[in-house]
């Protein structure tokens, strides 16, 4: 634990990290770059939208002459069955999907990580009843959270990003009571404790502060997890209204016209992958610069 520290113990060490990453590896630059790309159209998508209005899922008052028109220069992804272009689509939904797996991650990160950290560190009642508490959410699928919450209140997107933060933070608890269990028992924590140092800056300044960086790294690589689960739940219809502009509910938009009309989902299903798949790329290889042992573990198996 203290190897991984000195490698990352600040922002600053963040910084160097990703440098490292970058000099060393091409996945994690093709990965860079993906993401690079995925954020600059959430935040650009918009404005480039050739039909912003048909991007937010206004029906055009020309819609049959519209509807299910293929791939062409008028309309670079085609249209959809209702005549919207599925380009504007695609590049409005960009920065819905960014927000939702932000928002879920950032708070499913914070949580887990309070959670797990003081389990670790108010050992007794408090431990056990953190670790009964993880152990029942770690059972709950999203799917089933989500159906509840839309039963219970509705179409939102409160229903996606809750749904998806109750399942996923448990996953972060455990890895961070776990780490956080090995940092409790080195001797800064225990001279500090017996130096009379206040529970709650030991907790914060010494055991989050080792717990995080390897906790960090695997939400980095959740994020394109998170995006599909989203997707996923919006596809089934039980997140965001049908018109919204999300990836999830074009690809469920034009599934029933997957064969007449490929186009409506392919095309988000192709920023769907690309966006997961970069942050993969991303998290896998910082999670190698961190730990050396893990460029070998594809040797172990052969």
């Amino acid at each position: 634990m203290s190897a991984i520290r000195a490698r990352f113990n600040s922002a600053a060490g963040f910084l160097d990290l990703a440098k490292r990453a970058w000099k060393k590896s091409a996945r994690f630059r093709a990965g860079t770059l993906l993401v690079g790309i995925m954020v600059s159209i959430a935040v650009l998508g918009p404005h480039l939208a050739p039909y912003p209005l048909d991007g937010w899922g206004v029906v055009p008052r020309n819609a049959a002459e519209r509807a299910g028109k293929p791939p062409c220069p008028e309309f670079p992804f085609g249209t959809d069955s209702l005549g919207r272009d599925v380009l504007s689509r695609v590049l409005v939904g960009a920065r819905l999907a960014l927000v939702q797996i932000a928002l879920v991650v950032s708070v499913s990160l914070a949580l887990g990580l309070l959670v797990g950290a003081c389990a670790a560190y108010y050992k007794g009642p408090v431990e056990a009843l953190l670790n009964y508490v993880s152990e029942i959410f770690l059972a709950l699928p999203a799917m089933v959270i989500a159906l509840a919450l839309r039963l219970a209140l509705g179409q939102g997107l409160h229903v996606v990003v809750v749904s998806l933060i109750l399942s996923w933070w448990p996953w972060y608890a455990r890895s961070s009571y776990v780490y956080a269990r090995a940092v409790v028992e080195m001797e800064y924590v225990l001279l500090a404790r017996l130096a009379g140092v206040p529970g709650r800056t030991v907790l914060f300044r010494h055991v989050l502060a080792n717990v995080l960086p390897p906790v960090l790294v695997q939400a980095i690589t959740d994020l394109g997890s998170v995006l599909l689960e989203a997707s996923a739940i919006n596809f089934l219809g039980l997140g965001l209204p049908p018109d919204a502009p999300d990836w999830g509910i074009i690809v469920q938009n034009g599934f029933r016209y997957i064969v007449s009309m490929p186009w409506i989902s392919m095309f988000p299903g192709v920023f769907i992958l690309a966006t997961a798949l970069g942050f993969s790329l991303v998290g896998d290889s910082l999670r190698e610069e961190m730990d050396p042992k893990m460029r070998r573990r594809w040797k172990l198996w052969f």
